[in-house]
């Protein structure tokens, strides 16, 4: 029997991290039914809810977590014997070695933005000296800040089988500045694009359940609790221009406000519910703002913001759900990502139309009502845009696992 192997998931309490995982199950498992499918994870506990309908079992990523103990502060001396007398660490050395592919995923965490690149590099070392075929899946790589990482990173993607890409900025990135031999790489898109939403009648359910009326506007805001953090911005600042861009949406567009928690994980500086809940307190839990503060799964997430006439998001993710629901789609961006997928999808015209902002540009509230007012008054222009072009992306996601099944076979 067959067995993959998916690393670089933190946990699927990111519910970006559930966008990418799940639809790469349900592809892989369509063209081979009798693959079986293990995914590393910082949260087996959780990601198991989410996992066991596809018979996939969540593997506790100790090799990550190995290094987020106190011996990590003693590494130098420590960590060269506890590591390889741990069993658990043996146990997933001896999965990944005898896996039949191991394939990296978790969209841009080969990067220099949330450090400890180490860690993601760790089990597809241990596959490649193995012989285990290693694919990069649908990645936004760099930019990386050092030159040891650059190398580090290199030094696993020459051995690899394959590395496919979501956007053409990280494809430019690793086949010229990087150096990476372009037969290898390939430019597809995010599996997120291929994600399926619940039901049209689940998804009134849910909506009418928080109250939001359909037969009005709707806007779905998806801040990011992390975002000030990554970007070295004030968090204050962030909730007061938020405040000012809700007003502007429930005033001027005479909108109901949807808020997507679309991160929930443990770590508070990285949950999504902790800012929604500052807004709504700031905003005097103002009835025309509603936060979707359910355990709700990505899917459900993608068909509430489909139901939406427009979504601004922080997250990439939810701003996927957007893109791939064919609305008009605003990103706020502190990575290449943002600008990679956007002008992948748009071309040029994302910076020229405005449908793209920095997190920097947004913390100015003028700037933000400014850009939020020009996509509103665009959105089915935009939508229209994106119709044409779906199809076309959605394939190239799909192309992802026609290449692995090739590997594979």
């Amino acid at each position: 029997m067959m067995k993959g192997i998916i690393t670089g998931i933190t946990g699927l309490r990111n519910r970006g991290v559930e966008a990418l995982v799940i639809p790469s199950i349900e592809q892989l498992l369509e063209r081979q039914p009798d693959l079986t499918i293990d995914v590393l994870t910082d949260s087996p506990d959780y990601d198991e809810t989410r996992l066991e309908v596809f018979g996939s079992k969540p593997i506790n990523d100790n090799l990550k977590n190995a290094n987020r103990t106190r011996i990590h502060k003693l590494r130098n001396i420590a960590s060269q014997f506890y590591q390889p007398l741990s069993p658990d660490y043996q146990s997933n050395v001896k999965t990944i070695r005898e896996a039949s592919i191991v394939i990296a995923s978790g969209g841009d965490v080969f990067s220099s933005d949330y450090g400890r690149l180490n860690r993601h590099l760790l089990p597809l070392n241990i596959a490649l000296d193995a012989g285990v075929p290693v694919v990069f899946l649908a990645q936004s790589i760099g930019p990386f800040k050092t030159e040891d990482e650059v190398e580090a990173w290199l030094a696993v993607a020459r051995r690899s089988k394959l590395v496919t890409v979501r956007e053409e900025l990280s494809y430019n990135y690793v086949t010229k500045d990087l150096g990476l031999d372009p037969s290898l790489v390939k430019h597809t898109a995010d599996p997120a694009f291929l994600l399926r939403p619940p039901s049209p009648e689940i998804v009134a359910k849910i909506l009418t359940n928080y109250g939001i009326d359909q037969n009005r506007p709707k806007i779905a805001i998806a801040p990011s609790q992390g975002i000030c953090r990554y970007a070295g911005q004030d968090y204050n600042n962030h909730i007061n221009v938020w405040c000012q861009v809700i007003k502007l949406m429930i005033h001027e567009f005479q909108a109901q406000v949807l808020i997507i928690p679309h991160v929930q994980e443990i770590n508070a500086n990285n949950d999504d519910r902790i800012f929604a809940t500052q807004l709504l307190k700031a905003l005097d839990y103002n009835r025309d703002v509603r936060l979707a503060g359910a355990d709700h799964t990505a899917s459900d997430f993608k068909g509430l913001i489909a139901a939406c006439d427009m979504v601004v998001a922080e997250r990439m993710h939810p701003a996927i759900a957007g893109l791939s629901s064919g609305i008009c789609t605003m990103p706020v961006g502190y990575s290449v990502k943002a600008e990679g997928i956007m002008t992948d999808l748009f071309g040029s015209q994302t910076l020229e139309n405005g449908l793209l902002i920095s997190i920097q540009q947004f913390l100015n509230a003028d700037v933000a009502c400014a850009a939020i007012v020009n996509s509103w008054n665009k959105r089915h222009e935009i939508a229209d845009q994106l119709n044409q072009v779906l199809p076309k992306v959605k394939q190239a996601a799909a192309s992802n696992f026609d290449m692995i099944l090739d590997i594979l076979k």
